[in-house]
């Protein structure tokens, strides 16, 4: 018993060192940024609840134990930014970890017989943070342009996925079977895994998945100093006459690989044009960047007036008005509506220019 406890000590001692070190890569850099310290904050509570699933049992009102419970919340904020590219985590975002102390805290206050109850609780939110990451790394692996995070996705969801099935059955004590100090050791070497893993991609991959989505103004290859090829010079002028003359932005069910058809490119060279040359991570905000700004111009254009916000959102490729919302939203920093009150002259205004156009055509006809 005296080894088995040992062993789980170094085997510990070993995700303390990588965690440790994942969250020092994040933060070695002169200007960190909002995911960055998430991602550090993140590793900390990781440490946190590596260190308190290790002795003793802990006591009521323990930080430790606290910042262990809230390191759930932090995986979910983190992993979510890591996965898109919003400029910075929403703040809506931070009820995951809130949440979580509040089932730590209510653990500590409530009578013991409640408390399984609160943990199975505190180990459903688990469960669906998860299922909301596994949705999210799914939904966007398609369309994601950065190599390094698209290979991630699925390792990243299969990872938080096996982990909270070994905690679900070590707290909710599925596999009794097991001996004594069992299931410790399998979560200790679990978390040893991923902690080697961790610090592994991040040393290999870290500017490329924190990298925060820069995108040139027009998507020109004469605007990057990268060595092109003929052939990707080709590709990149057609891609430049699909997007700009035939316009097939417009179309709802445009994908990465019905344009890379279009263009008559590979799918995967197509991406790291689109990626390392124009600069985009994602190919839903490549595409979605050219139906806003026709949007834009639609909605303050005074001869469109009398369309609705959605039609101008199905006329630009937007299947609903919903995301067209949020898009535009997240790109411009206003609603559609608010961008047209903004933009479109007022009545008065128009009133004046309609008279002087009149004036000259009054003057011949005199």
């Amino acid at each position: 018993m005296t080894d088995l406890a040992q062993t789980e000590a170094i085997i510990r001692g070993v995700a303390i060192g990588g965690f440790a070190a994942s969250g020092l890569v994040l933060l070695a850099t002169p200007r960190p940024s909002p995911i960055r310290w998430l991602g550090a904050a993140f590793f900390l509570g990781v440490i946190a609840h590596v260190t308190s699933g290790w002795g003793p049992e802990l006591r009521r009102f323990d930080p430790l134990w606290a910042a262990s419970v809230v390191g759930t919340g932090l995986f979910w904020m983190f992993a979510l930014d890591l996965l898109e590219d919003a400029p910075k985590p929403p703040l809506w975002r931070l009820a995951g970890p809130g949440i979580a102390f509040l089932f730590w805290l209510a653990a500590q206050v409530a009578p013991k017989a409640w408390c399984e109850t609160i943990w199975g609780g505190y180990i459903a939110m688990q469960m669906l943070m998860v299922a909301h990451v596994l949705v999210v790394a799914w939904r966007g692996w398609r369309g994601d342009l950065v190599p390094q995070r698209r290979r991630l996705r699925p390792l990243l969801a299969a990872a938080a996925c096996g982990y909270v099935l070994i905690i679900a059955a070590k707290d909710m004590r599925w596999l009794v079977f097991l001996p004594g100090g069992a299931m410790e050791l399998i979560q200790a070497a679990f978390l040893a895994i991923l902690a080697l893993a961790t610090t592994l991609v991040l040393l290999r991959a870290e500017p490329q998945l924190v990298a925060v989505q820069i995108v040139p103004a027009t998507d020109t290859a004469a605007q990057t100093p990268l060595a092109l090829t003929p052939a990707d010079r080709l590709i990149l002028a057609r891609l430049d006459k699909a997007m700009d003359e035939t316009e097939v932005w417009r179309g709802e069910d445009l994908s990465i690989g019905s344009l890379a058809a279009l263009v008559g490119a590979p799918e995967h060279r197509l991406r790291k044009l689109i990626n390392g040359t124009l600069g985009h991570r994602n190919f839903a905000d490549y595409v979605n960047g050219r139906r806003i700004e026709a949007a834009k111009a639609a909605l303050a254009d005074p001869e469109q007036a009398l369309k609705s916000v959605s039609t101008i959102a199905y006329e630009h490729g937007f299947g609903s008005l919903g995301p067209f919302n949020r898009a535009f939203r997240a790109a411009v920093g206003v609603t559609p509506t608010a961008w047209r009150q903004q933009a479109t002259p007022p009545i008065a205004h128009l009133r004046l220019v309609e008279t002087a156009q009149a004036a000259p055509k009054a003057d011949k006809q005199a």
